[in-house]
C-alpha cells in the first residue's frame, strides 16, 4: 500500500488536507451556512490569496453530503475573455457550469439539463439555472467564485438575471435558493454593476443587503500557531513561540504571507531543527527579495490612481486629501489588502509596507554613491545626524529629477530617503 504523501505549506491555489497544512476553512467563516439555510444571496469578499475558494470548496461538499442540497462552485474567470460580449460570457459559464457539475461524480438525477434550454441571449443563464432546479430533487445552492472577472455588459447581464431569478422564486418558477458572489469586491460595487443605486437600501434586490456581505478575514495569532503545530506534528519540527510571534507581527495574519514564510523557511532554506524568529527575519527578507506573483500583483496595482490616492500620503506622513470619493477609494484599496481596515490609516502589514517603499525607491537607488556602512559608528549605533546632513546635500542635487521620475511626487522625498 502506498504510504500517505507529506502535507506541506501552500502558497498556490486552494488548499486540500490531504495535500497542505491548512486552518479548517469554515472554522474562518461560520455566517456563511447560516445564510445559506436562510435562503439568502450575499456576497463573500477578500484579497486574493485569503481562502476564499478553500472555504467555498469545502462548503459545498458538506452541504451537498448531507444529502438536501446540490451545492456547486463555478469560477467565472474563463469568462474574462468575453468583455462586453454578454452572450459569449453566458456561453462561457454554461459550458465551466456543466464542467463543474461533470466533476463532482453527483449522479444523473442531480445534474443539469443537457442540452441546455434555447433562450434569447441576455436570458441563457438564468432560464438554464431554472430548468436545472425544475429537474433537480434536491434544493440547489450555486457559488459563483471570481465574480469579479466578469466585465461591463457581461457583469451587469449576469447580476441581473440572478437578481430577477431570486425575485421571482417561487414552486412555478424555480431558481437557486441561495448564491454566493465571491470575489475581491465588496457589495457597493456590486449594486451599481447589477443596476442599483450604492447608497440606496432596496430589500427587493439580492444585492442590496448590506448586512449580508461576508469578509473572509486573516489569520488569528492562535490560528498561525494551530497551522504551524501541524508541521510541528507531522515532522516533529517545532516553530519556537518567538517564531509564531514574529509572523504575526510582520503578516498581521495575511495567509498567504503566512504560508510563504513557512514554505520558505522549511522547503527552500531546508532549515532543520526548531524554527527561531532569526529564521522567519531570514526568509522575510528573501521573499521581499524575490518579489513573489503574490507581491509582485499588489505592487502592479501601485500605479492605479484609486491606490495611490490612498498609499501615497501614507508614504508621505500626510493626510490623505478626503472629498466624497476618497471613501470609495479608501474601500477599494482596502478590498486589495493593502491597508488596514481600522484607523490609524496605515499600510496592512509590514512586509506589504517594505515592498512598497522598495519599489517606490527603486529609481533613486542608481543615485546613491554612499556606503552604507559608512553611517555606523564605531559602537554600533547608527549615526542619524550625518545621514541626515549628506541627504540634504544629496537632495539638493538630485532632488528635482527624483521628483519627476518618481510617480508618487508628494512621497518622492520620504521614499528616497528611506532608500538612501
Amino acid at each position: 500500500m502506498r504510504p500517505p504523501r507529506a502535507r506541506y505549506f501552500n502558497t498556490t491555489g486552494p488548499c486540500g488536507p490531504q495535500h497542505h497544512y491548512m486552518v479548517p476553512p469554515m472554522q474562518r467563516l461560520p455566517q456563511a451556512r447560516e445564510l445559506i439555510e436562510m435562503d439568502r444571496y450575499f456576497v463573500l469578499h477578500a484579497p486574493r490569496q485569503t481562502g476564499k475558494t478553500t472555504a467555498l470548496r469545502t462548503l459545498a461538499s458538506e452541504l451537498t453530503a448531507e444529502g438536501d442540497t446540490a451545492a456547486l462552485m463555478l469560477s467565472c474567470e474563463r469568462a474574462k475573455a468575453a468583455g462586453d460580449d454578454y452572450a459569449a460570457a453566458e456561453e462561457i459559464l454554461l459550458k465551466s457550469l456543466r464542467e463543474a457539475t461533470a466533476r463532482t461524480g453527483w449522479p444523473e438525477e442531480l445534474l443539469p439539463p443537457d442540452p441546455w434550454p434555447q433562450a434569447p441571449a441576455g436570458t441563457r443563464f438564468g432560464t438554464a439555472l431554472t430548468e436545472w432546479c425544475r429537474r433537480c430533487p434536491r434544493r440547489v445552492v450555486l457559488f459563483l467564485d471570481e465574480i469579479d472577472a466578469l466585465q461591463g455588459n457581461s457583469m451587469i447581464s449576469i447580476l441581473s438575471q440572478l437578481r430577477d431569478g431570486h425575485n421571482a422564486r417561487h414552486e412555478r418558477h424555480p431558481f437557486p435558493a441561495s448564491v454566493v458572489l465571491c470575489g475581491l469586491r465588496d457589495l457597493r460595487d456590486y449594486k451599481v454593476a447589477s443596476g442599483g443605486e450604492p447608497g440606496r437600501s432596496n430589500p427587493a434586490s439580492p444585492f442590496n443587503i448590506v448586512a449580508e456581505s461576508l469578509r473572509l478575514g486573516d489569520f488569528t495569532a492562535d490560528q498561525i500557531a494551530e497551522l504551524y503545530d501541524q508541521h510541528t506534528q507531522a515532522t516533529g519540527q517545532e516553530f519556537t513561540k518567538d517564531a509564531v510571534d514574529r509572523v504575526f507581527e510582520l503578516t498581521q495574519g495575511q495567509p498567504w504571507l503566512v504560508n510563504a514564510l513557512a514554505h520558505e523557511i522549511t522547503f527552500k532554506m531546508r532549515v532543520t531543527g526548531s524554527i527561531s524568529a532569526g529564521h522567519v527575519e531570514e526568509a522575510e527578507e528573501r521573499l521581499i527579495k524575490a518579489r513573489a506573483t503574490h507581491l509582485d500583483a499588489l505592487v502592479a496595482r501601485l500605479r492605479e490612481p484609486r491606490v495611490k490616492r490612498v498609499i501615497e500620503p501614507i508614504v508621505a506622513g500626510d493626510f490623505p486629501d478626503v472629498d466624497l470619493t476618497f471613501s470609495d477609494d479608501l474601500s477599494y484599496v482596502h478590498d486589495l489588502g493593502l491597508v488596514k481596515g481600522k484607523p490609524p490609516l496605515e499600510v496592512a502589514n509590514p512586509i506589504y509596507r517594505e515592498v512598497i517603499l522598495r519599489v517606490l525607491g527603486d529609481p533613486a537607488e542608481q543615485y546613491v554613491m554612499a556606503d552604507p556602512h559608512s553611517f555606523v559608528l564605531p559602537d554600533g549605533r547608527f549615526d542619524l545626524p550625518r545621514l541626515l546632513e549628506e541627504f540634504v546635500v544629496f537632495w539638493r542635487e538630485h532632488g528635482e529629477v527624483l521628483v519627476r521620475q518618481e510617480g508618487y511626487h508628494e512621497a518622492a522625498c520620504q521614499v528616497t530617503v528611506l532608500r538612501v
